[in-house]
């Protein structure tokens, strides 16, 4: 039996006249207080004449039960007395008004004796078990204990108590779940602990400004790392809270205010209570933000916000925290607001969030001519997002005005950077950098976007500032890293191709193509735009371009096929296109054929004698053969001289044998010719030595042959004729020979030098395909120079050659011995 109950409750029980339902309810209370053996019982259970009726707990009786207002004198017997209640509250049996608010009063002025060390823990926890019994029941007892709990929470004035109190809430959990009203007929209503319009009708008067006030004024209140009014709260937020705060944006500034300093001095987050949402998926805390101008405790709260807020709600904060870093010419980049929570803004989000203005931003604070060291550093580390998602060379997807949209060149070109008017100075400005600097590279991507479009963007003008830009940005890709030169290097050439894909300027198609030799990442664009501007059946010819293909073949030629890879596509296609614009010229160009049917006969024959070596010389030998059958099958008749289709038809027999349709392209230059003017008695002769019938043991000296030898000495790497029949023919004759030169000595002069030159030959040498013919040569040389005036001369001109370590080991021997027979 409870002590306090027997001495303080049932001396004052009064059990008379009591009907039989409320007496069974007393006959229960005593029961459940272990009354059973006190004479009260006995009598009240004497008094009863149907037992089995129902019990009915009357108000009356709850009095009796509740309300001892002398108890609460002394803390320590009215603590006991609250905590008898424990067993009756568990059975349903719950006190009047009058009696709860009795408790409240004492609750209220003895808060700091409950606190104290007076009272052990055990009967603390049993207090407020008492409450969270109240607080949940079905009674007049629940509003009034709610109520009396949810203003200790809100009350600013005794922070002790009020803490005390919600702790213990938190604990017991108390102020969760549901409460209940009594309603004007007696029954009652059971309502959540949610702020909605019944919360701020009961505990509030009705009145919505009250409750956020009172919100507003415990957010930045509480001890550090500890739960407080704040977490109390947290089970009653609702979407009629954001719905409120969404109609009324004078309370939202107010709220951003209170949990700014929250954040700030509590160390602790709000972050429900930020991200409030209403029923239609507004977060009205959020979305205000964006219609503000900010300070450093919005920058904290928007890093706060829910990450899943539909972005349309974000964008203009987005705006607002951008005009904050360019606020005070960006001195708010030094603030904690931005290294703690603006940095991280931008580092946790994607392009995709971002106003294309950014961009923009961007670019200006990182300028290589004007940006801060530290801040040009940390900028670029955070957009680099907007490079890492563009290994396909394509721009982001940013947000412009409420929408996604993937960026393009052009807009950037002439809406966000505005380079309409003054591209040459600001192409300036970031050509003090190099392609290392992500500005640089972002700029290359934006070029290489609009490349198609660029023609008409910059004209030509600034046309000559870009082309100057792009490729200071190529060549500083040489100390970059390699995957800077991968990524960007690609970009940059093709946005050069694309501008001046019309180009008619050589020297600006020879420094694009030359950009090849940076990396092999560009190597194939290069050539391939060389090949476009060379080889363009869609453009016009004239001769300097002409010119320029057999130029370039002596570059494919040398390089082993590594430069002017293009080559064999001109030579494979270009021959009857080239002589039909040759046909169609007016002036006379017979003489430029000549010196390019010589050029193309002179690498025609290089690369036959090294097509054994070298499948690529086998490959050149072949192309020129299809570029002269074209050629040489297009081209009118009158456009070849004379002597030009002589010498090419004596060549053509010599090494184009197995090519029926070249030597047919060939003979028609020689019949044409042939119908023209009767061949030379020189002519004549050459071809007859040409022939194996000649016999050549029977011919005896002639000043014709020594014309014909001269020719074959002097052309016999162009023609292609080296026949050693028409030198022993003076070989065999040399005393005749010789006394024939005496009287010509300018002719001597001629055919010595002649001979000079062959023995300079690496063709010639011994050991090489035409050993005989240099053997030759370099008997009649010796024959004709030993004993000269010149013979010296030759001889100390040879052994500076033999010296100087340029020549092959057989012709340095085969020259040393000229040497030795020169002296003999």
């Amino acid at each position: 039996m409870s002590e306090i109950f027997k001495n303080t409750v049932i001396p004052k029980l009064a059990t008379k006249q009591l009907e039989a339902p409320t007496a069974n309810a007393l006959l229960q209370i005593l029961e459940l207080q272990d009354c059973q053996n006190t004479e009260v019982f006995k009598d009240v259970k004497n008094s009863i004449d149907n037992e089995n009726s129902a019990a009915v707990f009357t108000e009356e009786l709850a009095e009796q039960i509740f309300y001892h207002p002398a108890v609460y004198a002394d803390e320590k017997e009215g603590v006991a007395f609250v905590i008898s209640w424990l067993p009756l509250l568990e059975n349903g049996f719950y006190p009047d008004k009058k009696s709860s608010e009795k408790l409240t009063q004492f609750l209220y002025f003895s808060l700091s004796y409950l606190q104290g060390e007076a009272i052990s823990e055990e009967e603390r926890a049993q207090v407020f078990s008492v409450l969270d019994a109240l607080v949940h029941s079905e009674s007049a007892a629940s509003f009034v204990i709610t109520n009396f709990l949810i203003q200790r929470v809100f009350d600013m004035h005794d922070y002790v108590g009020t803490d005390f109190i919600i702790q213990h809430c938190i604990t017991h959990e108390i102020l969760n779940g549901t409460y209940s009203v009594q309603n004007s007929d007696g029954k009652f209503s059971t309502y959540p602990f949610k702020i909605n319009n019944d919360f701020v009708q009961h505990f509030f008067e009705g009145d919505w400004h009250q409750l956020i006030t009172a919100i507003h004024k415990i957010l930045p209140v509480g001890r550090i790392y500890l739960p407080g009014a704040y977490h109390v709260m947290l089970p009653w937020f609702s979407e009629e809270l954001a719905a409120f705060y969404n109609d009324n944006i004078e309370h939202i500034h107010a709220a951003h205010k209170a949990l700014s300093e929250r954040f700030i001095f509590m160390e602790e987050e709000g972050s429900a209570f930020l991200n409030l949402q209403t029923a239609d998926g507004i977060f009205p805390l959020i979305t205000a933000l964006g219609n503000k101008e900010w300070d450093a405790g919005d920058v904290l709260l928007f890093n706060n916000r829910d990450k899943n807020i539909p972005q349309i709600q974000i964008d203009q904060c987005y705006h607002r925290f951008l005009d904050w870093l360019k606020a005070d010419r960006g001195s708010n980049f030094y603030t904690e607001a931005f290294q703690e929570f603006g940095k991280h803004i931008l580092e946790e989000e994607n392009s995709t969030v971002l106003p294309v203005e950014f961009i923009a931003f961007w670019f200006e604070k990182c300028n290589p001519r004007t940006g801060i060291s530290d801040q040009t550093e940390q900028y670029h580390s955070l957009f680099s997002r907007f490079l890492k998602m563009n290994s396909d060379g394509k721009l982001p997807v940013v947000r412009i005005g409420n929408e996604d949209v993937q960026l393009t060149g052009e807009y950037l070109i002439t809406e966000i950077f505005q380079i309409s008017n003054n591209r040459t100075k600001w192409i300036s400005d970031l050509e003090a950098s190099n392609i290392s600097d992500p500005l640089n590279q972002f700029l290359i991507l934006t070029f290489y976007d609009a490349r198609k479009s660029l023609p008409t963007l910059f004209n030509s003008e600034n046309q000559e500032v870009l082309f100057a830009y792009l490729e200071k940005m190529a060549y500083s890709a040489k100390q970059a890293t390699e995957e800077i030169r991968k990524d960007s290097l690609p970009l940059l050439v093709q946005s050069l191709t694309a501008l001046f894909a019309e180009t008619n300027n050589f020297t600006r198609v020879n420094k694009i193509w030359a950009l090849k030799n940076i990396d092999d990442s560009v190597l194939n664009l290069c050539n391939d735009y060389a090949q476009l501007q060379y080889v363009n059946e869609s453009r016009p010819l004239f001769l300097g371009l002409l010119q320029s293909w057999y130029n370039f073949l002596s570059d494919y030629y040398y390089s082993l096929g590594s430069e002017s890879v293009w080559v064999p596509h001109m030579l494979n296609t270009q021959g009857r296109r080239s002589a039909a614009y040759l046909n169609e010229l007016d002036e006379n160009v017979t003489s430029f054929v000549n010196k390019a049917l010589l050029h193309l006969f002179d690498f025609h024959k290089k690369s036959k004698q090294k097509a054994e070596s070298n499948t690529l010389f086998q490959s050149i030998q072949t192309d020129i053969e299809n570029y002269l059958e074209d050629f040489l099958k297009e081209l009118m008749e009158h456009n070849l001289a004379k002597e030009t289709a002589e010498n090419m038809y004596i060549y053509s027999k010599a090494h184009f044998a197995h090519r029926k349709t070249l030597q047919e392209a060939v003979h028609k230059f020689q019949d044409y010719h042939k119908e023209v003017e009767p061949k030379s008695e020189k002519a004549v002769l050459i071809e007859q030595l040409q022939t194996s019938e000649f016999d050549f043991s029977e011919v005896a000296f002639d000043p014709k042959y020594a014309d014909a030898v001269l020719h074959n000495l002097e052309n016999y790497k162009t023609e292609g004729a080296c026949n050693s029949k028409l030198l022993e023919v003076l070989n065999t004759n040399i005393l005749e020979f010789k006394s024939w030169l005496a009287e010509a000595p300018t002719t001597e002069a001629k055919f010595i030098q002649a001979l000079y030159m062959t023995l300079l030959d690496k063709d010639l040498a011994p050991e090489t395909s035409l050993e005989t013919y240099g053997n030759l040569c370099r008997s009649l040389f010796v024959k004709l120079a030993k004993g000269s005036k010149m013979a010296s001369s030759y001889e100390m001109g040879l052994k500076a050659m033999v010296n100087s370590g340029a020549y092959p080991e057989n012709l340095t021997a085969a020259l040393l011995q000229v040497v030795n027979d020169l002296k003999a």
